[in-house]
């Protein structure tokens, strides 16, 4: 009940009416999040609050508390980064992230992102889902302390710098989760398990740098599911054309059985992916979503439990636990074994929420 305690219930958007009305006619935003959390089971739905200038966003955060702002680059002559700062000055620890369209490609560029007032920067293709994935990361975030530390939930790391790429994979990686978590509510007992196995989901954290990425990964290791990295991103405050497969050749090293995702522009890194080894994803990939699906139904305990020899055959398979129970008992040794061995079980146990059991065969 603990889990997930610090919620986002009221986000204020500020934005020209225009934008306001362009991001209105791509779905009817307020109407859509509410749908959506409705459709996950989630509780309450945030609340949008709309601010056409940065004065009436000032009026408002002073006028009612807030938990996220959203703001688009330009507002009544007004840049972001200086909006940022301000409200920075009244209200240090509330989180604002900058909205910017694909056209803006210049608020993109890694020199000119003022950390000190923005705290990270999304790019809007008209998918409503980043909203959803943004405003579900920020709560990860905020509650990954707490939920690891109390219920040993699992964390995914994904290490990505160009907000392009992040604003489209994160999407892809929270309906993953929510559609598994989903399926595996389906065998839940009651309402209540319902929604312990919701908030015991999976988190997703996001690091831009090599420092940002090894520091989440020292700090959450006990409870990584995996790790998604690119291969070019800065280090040591320059850009490294290696650092993903330095951080993914380091876990390797440490964790043999950690599920590692390569994710990658360019086609000839996938030579250096399977040298570590890593799976490899083409970012570029037109079946993009269905290799991330893959990836999390054959490595990250999603999906259907395969019960394989040594040599890769497929034996059978349990699709949730009581099929686990009943099938358990027919398996040869040599597959259990061979299962048992590389933590596939704990995995598996872990990625249905159920936290006790999967510690326990870890």
């Amino acid at each position: 009940h603990e889990l997930m305690a610090r919620k986002v219930t009221d986000i204020l958007l500020v934005s020209s009416p225009y934008e306001a009305f362009i991001m209105e006619e791509e779905g009817r935003l307020a109407e859509r999040i509410i749908h959506e959390y409705r459709g996950l089971n989630l509780s309450r739905p945030p609340m949008l609050t709309w601010a056409s200038t940065s004065q009436e966003a000032i009026e408002a955060l002073h006028r009612k508390k807030f938990d996220l702002v959203i703001t688009m680059p330009l507002v009544d002559d007004t840049d972001a980064y200086v909006l940022g700062r301000t409200i920075r000055q009244s209200f240090p620890d509330l989180p604002v992230f900058l909205l910017v369209h694909k056209t803006g490609q210049h608020w993109l560029d890694h020199k000119a992102v003022d950390r000190a007032s923005i705290d990270r920067v999304y790019v809007w293709q008209g998918n409503i889902d980043l909203l959803l994935a943004l405003i579900k990361n920020l709560e990860d975030r905020m509650n990954v302390a707490f939920d690891t530390d109390r219920a040993k939930v699992r964390v995914i790391i994904m290490v990505e710098d160009s907000p392009v790429h992040y604003s489209s994979l994160l999407p892809i990686l929270y309906k993953e989760i929510v559609t598994q978590t989903q399926a595996a509510m389906e065998e839940s007992v009651n309402y209540e398990h319902r929604i312990f196995r919701m908030r015991a989901r999976p988190k997703i954290l996001v690091a831009e740098t090599y420092e940002e990425a090894l520091d989440l990964y020292r700090r959450y290791q006990p409870y990584l599911l995996g790790v998604l990295s690119d291969v070019r991103f800065p280090r040591n405050g320059m850009m490294d054309e290696n650092a993903g497969f330095t951080l993914l050749s380091m876990i390797r090293a440490e964790n043999p059985d950690l599920p590692l995702l390569n994710l990658s522009s360019e086609e000839a890194n996938r030579i250096n992916a399977g040298r570590i080894p890593a799976v490899f994803v083409n970012k570029n990939s037109p079946a993009l979503n269905t290799e991330i699906h893959n990836f999390f139904m054959q490595y990250l305990g999603f999906g259907d439990f395969v019960f394989r020899l040594s040599d890769g055959q497929e034996i059978a398979r349990a699709s949730n636990l009581g099929a686990m129970e009943k099938i358990l008992p027919t398996i040869p040794d040599a597959s259990v074994n061979y299962h048992a061995s590389r933590n596939h079980f704990s995995s598996w146990f872990m990625a249905r929420s159920e936290v006790m059991l999967a510690s326990k065969l870890k």
